[in-house]
């Protein structure tokens, strides 16, 4: 498998999205309470900027060069791929305007955060649809789609919520991992949902080189198990904190089950590319 860039593009980009909209649900109940948006929300924004920068740079590795991500721009509007790199810049630009200004303002701008996790998902979308069109037919399916936004919502509440407990009160941080986890759940059951539905499909499917998908995953069903087992575990460290009668939330397991998130998210793709290997 090749395609590490890409791998990390298609992994990042959607948590940077999930994160963005999840800050915009809840900053309104945090800054209710503390009244400082700057303080709360400074890391949360700056982490996803970071996040953000680490996948515009993965994808020029696979491109070769800024200059053929150029080349590509002369698309747009015709190729999903030249979409998804417009949308792509747009939701960083957005991203980083939206951190620039909480520091010159002192406060967040709700209306430019919700603006700019909407330009996510429809970036979002166009990755998706650039492999959606694609002749390896084991990505024409909508568990393509599923895939994307599946990381968006599950992983990227986790990265915004870890990065905000340390600047928030007590009696808050049980409410920001509750957030996180019922969001987190949301972004695990489509995964399933569509996880089931292409298991049904793939039997049908046959790749480029004449193999069907299932005989393609089949030597990976053991990564596809283990990443499954991650995924419920960081979905139930973050359920159990919720839930928890104790009043303190443990950095320490939030940021376990991030890890967690993280890897389970990044043998998803992995599994995604090797159909197209």
């Amino acid at each position: 498998m090749h395609e590490w860039p890409l791998l990390l593009f298609t992994v990042t980009i959607p948590a940077a999205v999930g994160s963005v909209l999840f800050l915009w649900l809840i900053h309104g109940k945090i800054t209710k309470s503390s009244g400082d948006s700057l303080t709360v929300l400074k890391l949360p924004l700056l982490v996803t900027v970071v996040v953000s920068f680490i996948g515009l740079i993965a994808s020029f590795f696979h491109l070769g060069s800024p200059e053929n991500a150029f080349n590509v721009l002369r698309g747009f509007g015709r190729s999903w791929m030249s979409n998804e790199i417009v949308f792509t810049g747009a939701f960083i630009a957005l991203v980083c305007l939206t951190t620039g200004l909480l520091f010159v303002q002192k406060k967040v701008n709700p209306i430019l955060l919700l603006i700019t996790g909407l330009v996510g998902l429809a970036d979002i979308y166009c990755m998706a649809s650039a492999y959606a069109v694609t002749r390896v037919n084991g990505w024409d399916h909508l568990n393509t789609y599923v895939v994307f936004y599946g990381t968006a919502f599950s992983l990227g509440p986790v990265l915004g919520a870890s990065m905000m407990l340390r600047t928030i009160k007590e009696e808050q941080m049980k409410k920001i991992v509750k957030w996180a986890f019922l969001i987190g759940i949301f972004g695990v059951a489509i995964q399933i949902i569509g996880a089931a539905m292409f298991a049904s499909y793939t039997p049908e499917i046959q790749l480029i080189t004449g193999e069907s998908a299932a005989a393609k995953l089949e030597p990976y069903s053991g990564m596809i198990g283990f990443r499954w087992a991650i995924e419920m575990l960081g979905l139930g460290v973050m359920g159990y904190l919720s839930l928890s009668s104790k009043p303190k939330v443990s950095f320490t397991l939030v940021y376990a089950a991030l890890l967690v998130f993280v890897a389970a998210e990044g043998m998803s793709r992995y599994v995604f590319y090797v159909l197209g290997a």
